[in-house]
């Protein structure tokens, strides 16, 4: 099982510029970083006051990561996460498509729809139909990302045959992570989902959530061995959670989210130094 490190992304927090060869020197597998291109001010009571001050100054994530891919060599670039429905969809296609041309195929997209009130500023999509605008939009950009002339014909996304490159280095595009958590989320997400990109903070019994999510996979026609299985740690997790998220099956832990002290970017190297001794036993 692999380790990455989400960082916060702010202008206050370790450039990822000297945030990724830090990872990449100390055995870590990947760098993500999140997204908020806006968030209403009107509706600050609907984010966890401890986070607001921070997500509403994080820096855009193709950006971070394409300055985090010009100083590393094999680190993985991670979304956690991306909100497409967000994004004007060319713009989207082009973005993460270059990133991934440029870093060599080194792109990992963790998706999400956000918050509600976010997407009613950014989008015309209805709340109740943001899965299936989600799924729509992914269809979409698999033909951007793949046609020579691309076109989609969806109920969401409408578009006669463009011209639009690059094209990703990894085909047919870099692994889509979805991050969803309810039921019905997940059951709309796996039809086009290369993997699944839950928080550990939302399950009482993640043992459990993963047999649903593998019984749901296989009811709608996916291989459950084939998905890309990646956990985010809230916390300080220790080696023995950390290793029975690796029995779990989960391939991937991220950590750094909700670690103590994450408002002083000096506390990070300590934070990093600490899970860099666990790195092989965790293999």
């Amino acid at each position: 099982m692999d380790l990455g490190f989400v960082s916060l992304n702010t202008p206050q927090d370790i450039a990822p510029a000297v945030l990724g060869p830090e990872l990449e020197a100390r055995g870590f597998e990947s760098l993500w970083v999140g997204e908020h291109p806006q968030i209403p001010v009107a509706a600050a009571g609907q984010f966890h006051p401890a986070l607001l001050a921070a997500q509403k100054q994080i820096l855009d994530p193709f950006l971070s990561l394409l300055s985090a891919a010009q100083a590393t060599e094999q680190l993985r670039l991670g979304t956690a996460v991306a909100l497409p429905l967000e994004r004007e969809i060319f713009t989207f296609a082009k973005e993460v498509a270059t990133l991934d041309h440029l870093s060599q195929g080194r792109v990992t997209l963790g998706v999400g729809v956000g918050a509600r009130a976010e997407l009613e500023v950014a989008s015309t999509v209805a709340w109740g139909d943001r899965y299936r605008a989600l799924a729509d939009m992914v269809a979409a950009l698999t033909a951007l990302w793949n046609g020579e002339e691309s076109q989609h014909h969806g109920q969401f996304y409408d578009f006669e045959p463009v011209w639009s490159y690059p094209k990703p280095h990894q085909r047919p595009h870099p692994p889509l992570l979805a991050a969803a958590t309810g039921p019905k989320a997940i059951r709309q997400c796996l039809p086009w989902a290369d993997g699944w990109l839950p928080g550990d903070a939302a399950f009482r019994d993640l043992g459990a959530a993963l047999d649903d999510f593998r019984r749901v996979a296989e009811e709608v026609g996916r291989d459950p061995s084939t998905l890309d299985l990646t956990i985010m740690a809230w916390g300080a997790p220790t080696v023995a959670t950390l290793a029975g998220y690796r029995d779990l099956g989960f391939n991937r832990v991220v950590l750094g989210g909700g670690r103590k002290n994450a408002h002083d970017s000096s506390s990070t190297w300590a934070f990093l130094d600490r899970y860099a001794a666990m790195v092989d036993e965790l293999r």
